[in-house]
């Protein structure tokens, strides 16, 4: 029920609310201990879980932010696990028959090895690598020493591959490549194996036991060259050896084609010219012709730069061409060249951006493919239109080519994805046909190659485009339903729910509406269908794939789907049945469920279940309709820590909205007693609430679970916007949050915190120019002038900000020379002088979303003022901290910064002294000083 302000405005008008409660301590419960930031850099969570593929079998790896991981291996039947420490890349192989990873040095001895052996660490780390290969059942693995890298079979399991240190004696090593390595193919059942020394690469079919392998030359012993295997039949067979160098291996899904690159040994050329060759079974390699002008454009040669692969179904071989790229004058000196950058406004993208793209360009191929049936290679790409969208698999029989550049310049006011003209190709006939120009989005390939479909933002509807006929359809209107976001608060076309999937045969496809799923078809002729009555019921549906390998749905196929609940935000799941459209209910409730797993041949099914408190345990069943036991216990410390609980709160603002935010509360909570309150927000997370929240040292936010076992109240208000008023929105809709909560009693009105980060950093700024309401605020990366903001840089793209103020996030509508007042309304810089609340601010010189001088203008300005801030920048770290010291300090200051302001916790050396230049790195000075 929404919250009346009542309470809180008698409060203020007659003294204050009356206090007859004490203060929270540091844990929520007696006995029960908080979580530390050291304690969360233990924590773990589970990683790559797979089910065997009769399901008998469950393996997942438990990582902790730092520590080794261990893989876990879990037998249903028997409910006993087997737990491998420091086994990386654990998986089973396509049969279930056996687990393989790589078994490396503890993080300790790793540690202990680059401190003592410094520059030859890596070399020794890299040979202190075992290969482990366990038989399920069994009760001790294999165990074999020196493996360099392994590789698997995807979808098939009789063989493995590694690569180890040379069986040669040194003496007879020389000559031989030094990055050459002793290449192994092994049976899993049997004592069968085949080794090829000298291996610089290789790799594995997808679908059968084949191997293609790199050999490097030695001495007179043997030739460089290419070596193929089956592992069913006869030993190593070359498929070329000598005249040359060889790179680009590729093996066809079924292992019967080949494909490699070659050029001249001993060519000085940098930009030396390639051969394609193409083998299949039963016939010899052949070079594909690369004459320029047969099929290869004049000047082009075929290059390394793009790795050949084969189509899914191995009619089309893919590769790379490129121009002649100009090359530095080698008689000039460094110092005597010039180094300039040259802007034009003209340019079609920003010189940053092309600087970001600056070594994909040098590296720049266009796409071409030899037809492996009918023979003869054919250009795709081509300078005009030099990028491509393949269908999955490659399989065509079209191909799609497209150029951005000629709207690049506009994307960047008006946001992103730009427009693109398109042209298609006719894989067999190398037929060209414009498709249509200046759509405002990237099209989809259905599955199957048949048909173009996209979502127009601007006038919100779904369109397909026919390859076939060259037809282009409007499938969907606003008539038909609403597809377009229906909560978009930004000055930018409304986005899509999203692609769905296609319907086995390629002839139809699904899509979402914010409730429930849709079947259009592509060809226009019959009208979209709903399948699904979500809508009424207030219901969101989802579909879960549980069949990765294909890639259609099957509509004679039972499907699953998510169930999400609008009015109460509970989770569920069930199945729905494509001929009626209904979904029977198999679980649901105030939880969230998620990763979906199906075993590949048996009805055997992983899934998790959590909420705040509950950790999403891995949960293993054969009827998804009854509650399936936990198989894992990733976190039992949990027990030990206190702990608390999330809900759903509804206030009523000061425009009469019912919002809705994410209140937690610890353990043992007494609404007669007052607590420190934590507000944290970004736009709108409500829908969250049962989403659990693990304790880790997070890059950018407070953890939850952290703060809420000390003792702390937190709330997560959902924020709606107006365009032009970013800043006044989230002032109303927070402020009225978190008066609606100083009404109900609990909530030390002297001991409230803020921290946002971000697009939170900035709103957490805004508010606090407006409010004296807070004791403490931590703004991370904000933007506090929007002014100098619109026309900086997004220095990891290289793109300008200013789409983010006249489309997107920022909300402002318009450019500084439209909307001024906007633009100097909204900047906190420009009310500093306002500030009355101790700040930390986070932001790091390699930032590359928000500039850095963001936050140095700030903190500059209230050093001037005379304001008590703090700033952190982590040095050369992006946007936030990224390593794991990094975070866990960042995570200790901000906890030490709020403890100090709103649990009365000793101030910190840090906070006192600082960090001078001469003792970064070597004194922290996170010490707390006596009271």
């Amino acid at each position: 029920m929404p919250k009346s302000l009542l309470p809180l405005v008698l409060a203020l008008l007659f003294g204050g609310l009356p206090c007859t409660c004490v203060r929270a301590q540091q844990a929520a419960l007696p006995g029960k201990k908080a979580i530390t930031v050291e304690d969360m850099q233990a924590w773990k969570q589970i990683e790559n879980e797979v089910l065997s593929a009769d399901g008998s079998y469950v393996l997942y790896t438990l990582q902790a932010d730092v520590g080794d991981p261990v893989a876990v291996l879990y037998h249903p039947a028997s409910k006993a696990e087997r737990r491998i420490p420091r086994l990386h890349q654990a998986r089973l192989n396509y049969e279930g028959t056996h687990l393989i990873g790589l078994l490396k040095p503890s993080l300790e001895k790793t540690r202990s090895i680059k401190l003592s052996e410094k520059k030859k660490a890596k070399e020794k780390l890299a040979e202190m690598d075992s290969l482990l290969v366990w038989k399920l059942g069994e009760a001790t693995p294999t165990i074999i020493p020196h493996v360099y890298n392994f590789k698997t079979g995807e979808r098939w399991g009789t063989d493995y591959a590694y690569t180890t240190t040379s069986a040669l004696p040194d003496s007879l090593r020389k000559g031989l490549d030094k990055d050459a390595k002793r290449l192994v193919v092994r049976s899993y059942t049997t004592q069968d194996s085949f080794y090829l020394e000298g291996v610089l690469g290789y790799v594995l079919a997808r679908d059968q036991p084949m191997v293609l392998a790199h050999q490097a030359a030695k001495d007179s012993s043997w030739q460089e060259g290419v070596l193929y295997l089956d592992t069913r039949t006869l030993p190593w067979k070359a498929l070329q050896a000598g005249g040359g160098s060889y790179t680009g291996l590729a093996l066809s899904h079924d292992g019967l084609q080949a494909a490699f690159l070659s050029a001249e040994k001993d060519s000085k050329d940098p930009q030396k010219p390639f051969h394609l060759h193409h083998w299949r079974q039963g016939s010899a390699a052949t070079k594909v012709s690369a004459d320029p002008g047969a099929w290869l454009p004049s000047g082009y040669r075929i290059s390394d730069d793009r790795t050949p692969y084969f189509s899914d179904n191995g009619d089309y071989l893919y590769f790379g061409t490129t121009p002649r790229r100009p090359e530095r004058d080698t008689t000039l000196l460094d110092d005597e060249v010039a180094d300039v950058e040259v802007w034009r406004t003209e340019d079609p993208r920003l010189y940053t951006q092309e600087n970001v793209r600056l070594k994909e360009e040098q590296k720049r191929t266009y796409l071409a493919v030899y037809r492996t049936k009918t023979g003869g290679a054919l250009e795709l790409a081509t300078p005009e239109r030099p990028y491509e969208y393949l269908p999955r698999g490659g399989n065509g029989p079209y191909a799609l080519v497209y150029d951005d550049r000629p709207y690049a310049k506009s994307s960047t006011w008006e946001g992103f994805p730009s427009a693109r003209n398109t042209t298609l190709i006719n894989l067999a006939n190398g037929q060209r046909q414009a498709m249509l120009d200046g759509e405002l989005t990237p099209v989809r390939w259905l599955e199957g190659g048949q048909y173009l479909v996209w979502y127009n933002p601007t006038d919100t509807t779904w369109n397909s485009f026919d390859p076939a006929t060259g037809q282009a359809h409007v499938l969907t209107t606003n008539a038909t339903g609403i597809f377009y976001d229906e909560r978009n608060d930004q000055p930018a076309h409304p986005d899509d729910y999203g692609y769905a999937g296609t319907l086995r045969g390629g002839k139809a496809f699904l899509v979402y509406d914010r409730y429930d799923l849709w079947q259009l078809d592509p060809s226009g002729k019959s009208a979209a269908r709903r399948l699904t009555r979500g809508r009424e019921a207030g219901q969101t549906y989802r579909l879960q794939d549980l069949d990765p390998e294909n890639h259609y749905v099957d509509p004679a196929v039972r499907q699953l789907v998510s169930v999400f609940y609008q009015d109460t935000y509970h989770g569920g799941f069930g199945w729905l049945n494509f001929s009626d459209g209904k979904v029977s209910i198999l679980q649901s409730g105030p939880k969230s469920y998620g990763s979906f797993t199906k075993a590949r041949l048996a009805d055997r099914y992983l899934y998790t279940q959590g909420d705040f408190r509950e950790f999403p345990d891995l949960r293993y069943t054969a009827d998804l309709g009854k509650a399936a036991p936990t198989i894992s216990r990733a976190n039992p410390q949990q027990e030990d820590f206190a702990w608390g609980t999330a809900e759903r709160y509804q206030w009523i603002d000061n425009q009469g909205r019912t919002l809705s935010g994410i209140l937690v509360k610890p353990d043992g909570f007494d609404p007669t007693k007052q607590y420190p309150l934590l507000v944290n927000y970004y736009e709108r997370s409500s829908e969250s609430v049962y989403s659990h929240r693990t304790p880790v040292p997070g890059r950018s936010s407070i953890n939850y679970a952290h703060y809420v076992s000390k003792g702390y109240l937190i709330f997560n208000p959902d924020v709606i916007y107006r365009v032009g008023y970013p800043g006044e929105s989230a002032y109303d809709c927070v402020m009225s949050g978190v008066t609606s909560l100083l009404g109900e009693g609990f909530v030390d009105r002297k001991r409230i915190g803020m921290q946002g980060h971000s697009w939170g950093g900035y709103q957490a700024a805004y508010l606090v120019t407006k409010t004296d309401l807070f004791a403490a605020v931590e703004a991370g990366a904000p933007v506090v002038n929007m002014f100098s903001a619109y026309g900086g840089i997004r220095w990891g793209t290289g793109v300008s900000r200013q789409f983010q103020y006249e489309r997107t996030q920022s909300r402002i509508g318009g450019s500084p020379w439209e909307y001024p007042l906007r633009y100097l309304e909204n900047s906190p810089l420009f009310t500093t002088d306002k500030i009355n609340t101790p700040l930390l601010i986070l932001h790091n010189d390699a930032d590359g979303a928000v500039p850095w001088y963001q936050g140095i203008e700030w903190f500059t300005a209230l050093r001037r003022l005379g304001k008590p801030a703090w700033m952190l920048n982590y040095r050369g770290e992006p946007h936030w901290p990224v390593k794991a010291p990094n975070r866990a300090d960042f995570q200790t200051r901000m906890a030490q910064f709020f403890d100090y302001y709103l649990q009365d916790a000793p101030m910190p050396k840090w906070m006192a002294e600082g960090v001078s230049p001469i003792e970064r790195g070597i004194e922290q000075n996170l010490e707390l000083e006596e009271k």
